[in-house]
């Protein structure tokens, strides 16, 4: 059984060892193999800033024609191995969906661009079926942060209790259910449990990642499979976990057969496209993008884990970039103080003190220091300290957007009847712009969840019993 241990999230860089890739979140600091991470002085010799190459060729990761393909995608089509239930009725019925769907699998190969060459590194790592890895499409259709309506969080879609139960990190700071590599690390441990839980059934493992162990012990024992093999097809569960699994195994037969189905499927390098940074103390991301040449925007992007707008106090401190970025970054952190990294300061509360007050005496905003100290409304308390955001140090180009956390940027909008959809829509950011559930409005316009829209198409925002 493997268990995540959360002091073991603090550091996220990989590295690498002879013969093998391993996130470094799963070992021990003091155990740790740092071989491959080259060690940069800090500026003034307090704080430790490494960088990771993750673009060098491993080797004997799984095996020796793992490395010989140059496209990720090829290399995911020699290791599937479930290909045995392709023909599955209920797979079959999905196929139609995704045959000359290109902008459904241009899509993802985008988002999954990034990140997947983890994934698939990890799944090989561990000897596991490749269709594995694409259980984040299906899940997320690769987005980081999307968020269901029963509060399943990142590409693997876990919920806060069983998160922590594999000791995904989750505070004000960071939710490493966001971050892709702690996620794939916790959801691959998750999968095997159920596998040898389930009668070594992948089947029935991903039935179960979907719906939950105790539901689907209920459907084998209803179905009087209780004994000998298990038929996943015929146990009586909700369609949800049937389509759930046929959808992951569709996914895998147009994979395995692009051009049959009408795909050309982006190329995806078979390496690490980012490299990881540990910076060694906490910095305040606007202040990396610039040090790092590279937008705020992107940067939160390839680091979706930290939810506020500086890496964390304590940890993690890692962020990941283009391996170019990653060299400005190095270079930028050098002719800094160790002062500079994170621009705010600490003000004790007098008696008599007010948020306006204060505000008004530090150069600074009312809603930015509620946001930055988590206050819900104006009281304050003599004797305790507030974080003062140092606005001029990061240059005027720092705006309140990239302070504020990204849920704190939100902005309630009126209801309308219909949607039309704009360029980069998708169900998600629909449900967060009009703060709706995704699932509700596929379910109101009987479209998928990883329905691609199209340009211009209306979606209504309610139905008749919701109205």
């Amino acid at each position: 059984m493997h268990q995540f241990n959360p002091p073991l999230i603090r550091n996220l860089c990989l590295s690498v060892c002879i013969g093998t890739l391993l996130a470094c979140q799963t070992m021990p600091e003091n155990t740790r193999d740092t071989a491959a991470v080259v060690a940069v002085a800090a500026p003034n010799k307090t704080a430790a800033t490494t960088v990771t190459d993750l673009t060098v060729t491993t080797i004997n990761i799984a095996t020796a024609v793992a490395a010989s393909y140059d496209d990720l995608w090829r290399r995911m089509q020699a290791g599937f191995q479930l290909r045995d239930d392709y023909a599955q009725a209920e797979v079959v019925s999905r196929l139609q969906y995704y045959t000359d769907n290109q902008r459904y699998f241009d899509l993802v190969s985008e988002r999954a661009a990034p990140f997947l060459y983890w994934i698939v590194e990890e799944v090989d790592r561990r000897h596991l079926p490749q269709e594995l890895a694409l259980v984040p499409i299906v899940e997320s259709t690769f987005n980081p942060n999307a968020y269901s309506g029963e509060h399943a969080v990142g590409l693997w879609q876990f919920v806060g209790a069983t998160g922590k139960s594999f000791g995904l990190q989750q505070d004000w700071w960071f939710d490493a259910r966001r971050e892709p590599r702690a996620a794939t690390i916790a959801a691959l441990d998750y999968l095997q449990i159920l596998y040898g839980q389930f009668n070594e059934n992948w089947m029935l493992a991903l039935a179960a990642y979907n719906t939950g162990d105790s539901n689907l012990r209920r459907a084998i024992r209803k179905s009087g499979q209780g004994t000998g093999i298990i038929d996943f097809w015929n146990l009586p569960l909700p369609r949800e976990t049937h389509a759930h699994v046929a959808k992951i195994l569709a996914r895998a037969k147009v994979i395995s057969d692009s051009e049959a189905y009408g795909i050309k499927l982006r190329r995806i390098p078979n390496s690490a496209a980012l490299s990881s940074v540990e910076i060694g103390a906490q910095i305040d991301i606007a202040q990396a993008a610039k040090l790092a040449q590279i937008g705020y925007a992107e940067l939160r992007a390839l680091n979706p884990g930290y939810l506020q707008w500086a890496t964390h106090p304590d940890h993690p401190q890692t962020l990941l970039l283009p391996a170019e970025n990653a060299e400005a970054l190095l270079a930028g952190l050098q002719t800094l103080d160790r002062s500079q990294l994170v621009s705010w300061d600490r003000y004790q509360i007098a008696a008599g003190d007010t948020l306006g007050a204060i505000a008004r005496k530090l150069g600074t905003r009312v809603d930015i220091l509620q946001t930055v100290n988590q206050l819900r409304g104006s009281q304050i308390i003599a004797g305790r300290s507030l974080l003062i955001p140092r606005l001029d140090k990061l240059g005027s180009d720092l705006s309140l957007s990239s302070i504020l956390p990204p849920q704190s940027r939100r902005t309630p909008v009126a209801l309308p009847a219909s949607h039309r959809v704009r360029r980069g829509d998708n169900l998600w950011s629909i449900a967060r712009r009009y703060d709706l559930r995704s699932k509700n409005i596929a379910r109101w316009n009987q479209i998928e969840l990883d329905s691609i829209l199209r340009l211009g198409q209306i979606l209504q925002l309610g139905s008749s019993e919701r109205n």
